[in-house]
């Protein structure tokens, strides 16, 4: 026979225990939500930008700039362009005379190429013959497991285009002249000062020539001698890449571009890229990794010109793609900093820091000139909707944050930590490499996508993505270590 139950019993019980515990839980459901209400709260404190402030347009003193740029690199030019189209009286200033070199790799990524159609600026490079689209790239593992496609079939245009800086930031400054922007050239900024009361910066140069404006927005690169001097920028860049063009006709190359990953420079590499005219630019990449200064894994900024030349004449893979004829330039070579190394802030009370004096380099590729761009126009967008509120503060200027971050910024942990892994762990780009020669061209667009800017780094941990090269560093791993895959990246030895 079954044993009763007690029904009127159990539900005495239930409600007992509830009366019992009604008050435990009524203070845990407050205190939740009153953390959400709090947290919501703070939300939108951090991110509340005021609809009136003291400056609307037509307080400007005559004589006075709504916008002064410092620097007419790629950010400086590609926010005073959008400043100007909407009206705003900006002054560009930069301490060179136009057209000025710039030593970097030149690879102009699609997000930046998207903004110079937008600005005019592509089909001017075009018609000139000063861009070059990539399309036969790829790279060399450490191990020297290598591919090269064409990822442009697969993505339905160029991951990037070659183009030299002596070019690229003279087309965007006087894009910039032409749309309204007041440019002085030859105006090198000695001394910034804010005047918190007229809420004006006033700008000097060093022949003494002051320039007066609502917003100051320094571009004047990763060394920023204004952003060091007004205690936004607190130490010295940590990264380096070097550049030597190649003569045409000279060399053996018959691709577009190539990354080379050699194990004792990692997470640095070397890259080849193509430029019209058969020209070529060879440049190294030193990439910060290690808590020493001046540490870029196995190797130090110190070692760069060391590792871009023995590299010409005795890294296999280089050396073949240069020939034995191939006539070089001198060695150039550059500061990087990367992803906001060394930067307090970027804004302040009427104040934006944008492009490389930003730090905005991608810490993986080492890669900015996109960056710079997307966050040029950022800054600009930001300036704009002030103005239009009349508000400057440091909480209006915030909105510049949000937008560079959106756009790109959240990108620089993963990149960060990514430099770190394939430093430790090189099989990875083993894998990878491995991997493309067995898919083809749909793993190179994946890899072209996330390198530049067109997916974040996070792609790469996409079921679709990560599992093939879950399965392709198992299969590297029992490779390299059960059945012994030569290292086919070695030195040669010297004579």
């Amino acid at each position: 026979m079954a044993p009763s139950i007690d029904l009127q019993g159990a539900v005495r019980s239930a409600q007992e225990y509830v009366e019992k515990n009604q008050k435990t839980v009524a203070i845990a459901a407050g205190a939740t939500t009153a953390a959400l209400v709090a947290a919501y709260a703070w939300r939108r404190a951090a991110n509340y930008v005021p609809a009136k402030g003291k400056y609307p347009v037509g307080t400007l003193p005559s004589g006075a700039f709504e916008a002064i740029i410092v620097g007419a690199g790629p950010s400086g030019s590609v926010c005073g362009h959008y400043l100007a189209k909407q009206g705003v009286k900006v002054a560009l200033l930069d301490k060179e005379k136009f057209p000025r070199d710039k030593y970097c790799g030149d690879a102009v990524c699609t997000p930046a190429i998207r903004i110079l159609e937008d600005m005019g600026v592509l089909k001017e490079l075009v018609d000139n013959n000063e861009a070059h689209f990539a399309d036969a790239g790829g790279f060399v593992s450490p191990d020297g497991t290598s591919y090269i496609g064409a990822s442009k079939q697969k993505l339905g245009q160029a991951a990037c285009c070659a183009v030299k800086r002596i070019n690229l930031d003279v087309r965007i400054a006087r894009c910039a002249q032409r749309t309204g922007a007041t440019f002085k050239e030859g105006f090198e900024v000695v001394s910034a000062t804010y005047d918190k009361g007229a809420g004006l910066w006033t700008v000097t140069s060093a022949s003494g020539e002051k320039v007066v404006g609502r917003v100051l927005v320094i571009a004047d690169g990763a060394t920023s001698k204004l952003a060091t001097k007004l205690g936004y920028c607190t130490e010295a860049p940590r990264g380096v890449c070097s550049r030597a063009f190649v003569e045409g006709g000279t060399h053996n190359t018959n691709f577009d571009g190539v990354c080379f990953y050699p194990k004792w420079s990692l997470p640095g590499y070397a890259a080849i890229f193509r430029h019209p005219n058969d020209e070529l630019n060879y440049c190294y990449y030193l990439i910060p990794c290690g808590n020493k200064p001046g540490q870029c894994g196995e190797v130090s900024e110190s070692d760069l010109a060391r590792l871009h030349n023995d590299a010409i004449k005795n890294d296999p893979f280089i050396s073949a793609a240069l020939g034995p004829n191939a006539k070089l330039e001198r060695m150039r070579a550059a500061a990087l900093r990367l992803g906001g190394q060394g930067l307090t802030t970027t804004f302040d009370d009427h104040m934006l820091i944008i492009g490389d004096a930003a730090g905005h380099i991608d810490p993986l590729t080492g890669e900015g000139i996109h960056t710079a761009m997307m966050g040029g126009k950022a800054a600009a967008e930001t300036i704009i909707d002030m103005r239009n509120t009349g508000d400057f503060s440091k909480q209006s200027c915030k909105a510049y944050s949000r937008r560079w971050y959106k756009a790109y910024g959240h990108d620089f942990f993963m990149s960060q930590k990514m430099a770190e892994v394939i430093h430790r762990y090189p099989i990875l780009l083993d894998a990878m490499a491995s991997e493309m020669q067995r898919q083809g061209d749909v793993m190179m667009s994946k890899w072209a996508e996330v390198m530049t800017n067109m997916q974040p780094k996070t792609y790469f941990l996409q079921p679709h993505v990560a599992l093939p090269l879950g399965i392709a560093i198992l299969r590297e791993f029992l490779a390299q270590k059960v059945f012994g895959k030569p290292d086919r990246y070695q030195l040669k030895k010297s004579a």
